[in-house]
C-alpha cells in the first residue's frame, strides 16, 4: 500500500537524496557529443572532391532530405537482395566545386546541438544557403536566409561574388537565388563608392566576371561622386585580373589578395604587365574594351583623362581611346550632336550619372558649380591632400571648387574642412589676365535628418579678384574639427555648391584691366578668407612677380 507523502516535504527534500553518477571515469565518454572530425563510430562516408569525410548516418538523415531519401534507397536495394557499393554518398557532382570549400560548414551545423546559435561567416553564407537548398537542409537554408536578411545592405558585394561562383549561365538557380542576386546588383549600384571604401567589398567586386561588372557600371544611378571613381575601378580591376596571368584571365574563387593598387600605380603595372607579355591585352580578351566602354569620357577630368592616353595600346585598344577622344570632343562646340554621329559614333552624346544632392535641393544654375565626395572616416585624407571639381565656365572665367577634406597644410586646426573657389587659366587668357571684384559663395549643404526636417546650408560669401598670381579665395576653416560629420549624408558624402552672385555676372569676361582692383576681400571679422597657399588675407605688394605663399 502507498502512503500519501506531504508534496512540500518531498520536494524539501529531494536535493539532498545525494543521488550521483558512480559508473568510474570511463563513463565520461558518454557525455562527449558526436563529431564529424573524428570519424568516431561512423557509418557512412561522404565523399565531396578530393576529401572523404566518416560520418554519421542518423546526424544526416535528421538534418538533411538529401541523405534521408539516399539512405532509404539504399537501405530498400539492400533489403531486395542487391549487392551496393558501402554505404556512402559522392557530392563531388552534386554540390558545386565552388561550394566544396563551404561543406565543412555544413557538417558544423547539421551536427551541431545549438543551431539556433551557429553564425556562418560573411563570406560563405549564400554557398551555405545553396548546399542547403540542394541537400534540403531546412534549418541551415532558414538560418542562412536569415543572416543574409540582417546584414544584406552591408555584404550585398560579397554575395554577389558568392553566387557568380556557382552560377552556371542559362540555368536557373530557382527565386530565392535570383532575388539575391538582383537585389545584390541593384543595392551596389545604390551604394558603389561607399562599398568600395571596406577593403573586403571591393576584392569582392574585383573578383566579379566582367559581364556581372559592366551591368552595374552602365547604372545611370550609380553611386559615385564623379566619373573619376569609375575609371580608378576599371583600372584597379584591369590591373588585378592582368596579375592573375594569362591562364585565368577571368577572377574567381581561387582569386585571393587585397587590392591595393589604383590611380597611377595600377596604370603602370597594368601597362608594364602587358609590354612583358609582349602583347595588347585588349585584342586577346574583350573584357578590357567591354570595361572600358563603361567609362564616361565625355564627364572624365582631365587630369584622369591624360592618365588614360599616357597608359598607350598596350592597355588602351586604338578603337576605345578613338571613342574617348571623340566623347571630349563633343564637349565643345564643334557643331552639334550631328557632327558626332556622322562619325558613326554616340559616344559624346552619353549622359554624366545620377547628381548627388539631398532630397529637395534644386540643380545647380548656370552660375553654380556643385562637387561632392565621399567621407568615410576622418584619416581617410591627409592633411595638404587635394580635391577639385570639374571646371566650369561662366562667362569668360573657368572655376572650380577646391577642397581639402583634412584641412590645409598651413597650420588650420587638423580635420577642418578647407573649401576654396579655384580659376582655371585658359590658354587663351592674356598674360595679365584679371576678373575684377567677383562676389563668389561657398555653402555646404546639410542632408535632412527626417522627422519632416528639410535641407539646409552654410553659407559664405566674399568679394575677390581672380588673377594669374591669385587663382583662389576661401575658407580654411570652411567647417570647424569635427563639423563635418553634421553635413554629411547617409551614405558619407559631402556636398558643397560654389557660386557667382548674378550681380558680378557682367565682370565674369575679359576685358582690358581697370585701375583700382585691388583684389582686397569684402569680408572681415573670424571668419576672415584667404588663398589656399596662405592663411593672411592678401594685400598687394610692388613686386608685379609676387606669387602666393
Amino acid at each position: 500500500t502507498l502512503i500519501p507523502m506531504n508534496q512540500d516535504v518531498f520536494v524539501g527534500q529531494k536535493g539532498s537524496l545525494g543521488l550521483s553518477f558512480s559508473g568510474g571515469s570511463s563513463g565520461s565518454g558518454g557525455l562527449t557529443s558526436l563529431s564529424w572530425r573524428d570519424g568516431r563510430f561512423s557509418d557512412w562516408s561522404v565523399q565531396v572532391g578530393e576529401k572523404t569525410y566518416h560520418l554519421h548516418a542518423f546526424l544526416l538523415a535528421r538534418a538533411s532530405l538529401f541523405f534521408e531519401s539516399h539512405m532509404s534507397m539504399e537501405a530498400r536495394t539492400k533489403a531486395e537482395g542487391i549487392a551496393t557499393r558501402a554505404d556512402g554518398s559522392d557530392l563531388t557532382e552534386v554540390l558545386p566545386s565552388s561550394c566544396h570549400s563551404a561543406f565543412e560548414d555544413a557538417l558544423d551545423f547539421m551536427y551541431s546541438e545549438n543551431q539556433a546559435g551557429f553564425e556562418a561567416p560573411a563570406n560563405k553564407a549564400l554557398l551555405l544557403l545553396k548546399i542547403a537548398d540542394i541537400l534540403g537542409i531546412s534549418g541551415l537554408f532558414d538560418a542562412m536566409g536569415r543572416r543574409i536578411e540582417a546584414s544584406f545592405s552591408d555584404m550585398a558585394p560579397l554575395l554577389l561574388e558568392q553566387y557568380c561562383r556557382f552560377h552556371i549561365p542559362g540555368t536557373d538557380d530557382g527565386a530565392a537565388l535570383r532575388q539575391i542576386r538582383d537585389g545584390a546588383v541593384e543595392l551596389i549600384v545604390r551604394k558603389f563608392q561607399p562599398f568600395l571604401t571596406n577593403s573586403e567589398m571591393k576584392t569582392a567586386l574585383m573578383r566579379l566576371p566582367t559581364n556581372v561588372v559592366a551591368e552595374i557600371l552602365d547604372a545611370d544611378e550609380l553611386l559615385v561622386a564623379s566619373e573619376d571613381v569609375i575609371f580608378d575601378f576599371v583600372l584597379a580591376r584591369l590591373q588585378y585580373v592582368d596579375s592573375l596571368g594569362a591562364s585565368s584571365r577571368e577572377p574567381g574563387p581561387s582569386s585571393s589578395g587585397e587590392i591595393s593598387c589604383s590611380g597611377s600605380d595600377a596604370g603602370e603595372k597594368l601597362s608594364a604587365n602587358a609590354k612583358e607579355a609582349d602583347h595588347e591585352p585588349g585584342p586577346e580578351s574583350d573584357e578590357y574594351e567591354a570595361l572600358w566602354d563603361r567609362i564616361r569620357w565625355a564627364h572624365l577630368s582631365t587630369q584622369k583623362f591624360a592618365q588614360a592616353l599616357s597608359l598607350g595600346r598596350n592597355c588602351l585598344k586604338l578603337e576605345v581611346t578613338l571613342k574617348a577622344l571623340t566623347a571630349r570632343a563633343a564637349g565643345f562646340d564643334l557643331g552639334g550632336a550631328e557632327s558626332i554621329t556622322s562619325i558613326g559614333s554616340d559616344a559624346g552624346l552619353v549622359q554624366p550619372r545620377k547628381h548627388i544632392l539631398p532630397p529637395g535641393v534644386p540643380p545647380p544654375t548656370s552660375t553654380e558649380i556643385d562637387f561632392c565626395f565621399h567621407y568615410a572616416h576622418s584619416d581617410q585624407y591627409a592633411c595638404g591632400e587635394a580635391l577639385r571639381s570639374q571646371p566650369k565656365r561662366i562667362g569668360d572665367v573657368v572655376l572650380r571648387v577646391l577642397v581639402f577634406p583634412a584641412g590645409t597644410d598651413t597650420g588650420v586646426a587638423r580635420g577642418s574642412l578647407s573649401v576654396f573657389l579655384e580659376a582655371v587659366p585658359q590658354p587663351h587668357w592674356p598674360r595679365d589676365w584679371e576678373f575684377a571684384n567677383i562676389r563668389y559663395g561657398i555653402a555646404c549643404v546639410r542632408w535632412p535628418s527626417g522627422n519632416g526636417e528639410t535641407w539646409a546650408a552654410k553659407k559664405k560669401s566674399d568679394l575677390w579678384t581672380f588673377k594669374a598670381n591669385r587663382l583662389d579665395r576661401g575658407w580654411h576653416d570652411f567647417l570647424a574639427p569635427g563639423e563635418i560629420h553634421r553635413y554629411l549624408g547617409p551614405d558619407g558624402f559631402v556636398c558643397i555648391r560654389g557660386s557667382l552672385e548674378p550681380e558680378c555676372l557682367g565682370r565674369a569676361f575679359l576685358i582690358s584691366p581697370q585701375s583700382g582692383h585691388s583684389g582686397h576681400s569684402g569680408t572681415t571679422g573670424s571668419d576672415a578668407t584667404g588663398s589656399s597657399a596662405s592663411r593672411r588675407s592678401w594685400v598687394p605688394r610692388a613686386a608685379p612677380s609676387e606669387r602666393a605663399e
